[in-house]
């Protein structure tokens, strides 16, 4: 029983420090959030900020975030940092998707994600991006 007990021993120490240096030697992920601030998404409120809150729980990972709206186009809410901060909700008019992708962060990022509803616009045109759906 002992051989087996130093044997169980050495593979859980081996094992933990490769999970270890693994996990240490991981490169950070940027991930670029663009929320719809259209009429559409004026109710969802409540729900932008908790999906908001799920994505900010990612190790690793430092975030930029922008609104979309459609008279002032999108507007930087944030560059590169390690909490997303969204500030007041100021629902503006009907959405648009352009200028969406004109941040250097959207071109340098890992990945993007836009938080819109489906009767906002249509988010077909978006290109790798991860689309989330807020709909009742």
């Amino acid at each position: 029983m002992k051989p087996l007990a130093i044997w169980i021993a050495v593979v859980a120490v081996v094992f933990g420090g490769y999970a270890l240096v693994a996990s240490l030697l991981r490169e950070t992920e940027q991930v670029f959030v663009v929320v719809d601030t259209s009429f559409f998404t004026e109710a969802k409120e409540p729900e932008v900020r908790r999906e908001l809150d799920r994505i900010d729980d990612r190790d690793r990972s430092e975030f930029a975030l922008a609104t979309v709206r459609d008279r002032g186009g999108a507007a930087l809410v944030h560059g590169w940092q390690d909490d997303l901060t969204l500030g007041g909700f100021q629902a503006f008019g009907p959405c648009s998707f352009v200028g969406i992708d004109q941040f250097p962060e959207a071109s340098e990022a890992d990945e993007r994600i836009l938080i819109t509803t489906s009767a906002s616009c249509d988010p077909t045109a978006l290109t790798d991006w991860t689309i989330i759906t807020l709909d009742d």
